[in-house]
């Protein structure tokens, strides 16, 4: 009898909604409480309202469930977004040439971080329809908090101002990493130039380093050669660092890591040079104690 009632109840939102059911519902508690006016017994009134009750609290179930449901489907919709973008980057590796890559990380006392990204890449394949990304904390996050990742992408003028925001499907993969997706415009022309603005706000991220006061590594990975990646870590007022390179070599590889202050707060920052692709590089920082 309850799987038959929800059956109905879900083919009646599909065509009337929850105002027309809302509406129906008023109109039951009104009609118990024009009987109870005519006949008198307080028997009646109180049957309409456990009915009413009866029928919201069925209600929120449904919706409940419903959109655990979509979610559910949303999840695995964009889970199968990232797989096949990710493929169709594999058949067509040289999509892109990054000629600058700019990160910086303000990082609060508790961990929490705020991140600006520029990047500057031309244009090499006529197929080049989206902007894949991947990144990921130092360590294994909680899902709540992975919800609470807000990132967005825009485009960024040749003066500097920004431009229309681009539309970002997002998914958290098993190694806890967050996989973006900017779709663009419209197709871009082959060797034209693109800049990209991503900013995002991620808490906890540097828990690692701020909180358990552990090593943290902050790096980079592209899959393609990049002329010329900075990252800069900009460190709570107060906090100083030891600091040490990721994957590089003075002998071979053209870097420079530089620390300085700008208003009581320490700033770390690693440039590299003409990073090879697949290599993973970068610093890994360290509170002094």
């Amino acid at each position: 009898m309850l799987r038959s009632f929800a059956q109905w109840l879900e083919k009646f939102l599909q065509d009337e909604g929850a105002v027309g059911f809302v509406k129906g519902l008023l109109g039951l508690v009104a009609f118990g409480a024009v009987l109870s006016t005519l006949f008198g017994p307080v028997a009646i009134r109180t049957a309409f309202v456990i009915g009413a009750i009866v029928l919201v609290l069925l209600l929120l179930v449904y919706l409940t469930a419903r959109v655990t449901k979509l979610e559910a489907e949303s999840r695995e919709y964009r889970a199968l977004l990232s797989k096949y973008s990710y493929m169709l980057m594999e058949l067509q590796p040289s999509q892109f040439d990054i000629k600058v890559w700019e990160q910086v990380a303000v990082i609060k006392a508790n961990g929490d971080t705020q991140e600006f990204i520029t990047v500057n890449a031309v244009i090499r394949n006529a197929e080049a329809k989206f902007f894949r990304l991947r990144f990921g904390p130092g360590w294994n996050q909680p899902k709540s908090v992975q919800k609470e990742v807000n990132a967005k992408v825009r485009s960024l003028m040749v003066d500097g101002s920004m431009g229309p925001s681009f539309l970002v499907t997002s998914h958290w993969s098993e190694d806890g990493k967050l996989d973006m997706v900017s779709h663009f415009h419209s197709p871009a022309e082959v060797d034209s130039e693109i800049r990209l603005k991503m900013e995002w706000t991620w808490p906890k991220k540097c828990v690692p380093l701020m909180v358990h006061k552990k090593p943290d590594p902050f790096t980079f990975y592209f899959r393609q050669p990049v002329e010329r990646a900075t990252y800069t870590i900009i460190l709570p007022p107060g906090a100083e660092v030891h600091w040490d390179v990721i994957a590089l070599n003075r002998l071979r590889d053209d870097f420079e890591i530089t620390r300085r202050t700008d208003a009581g707060r320490v700033e770390i920052k690693l440039a590299i040079n003409n990073l090879p692709a697949n290599r993973r590089a970068g610093m890994v920082l360290e509170l002094q104690r």
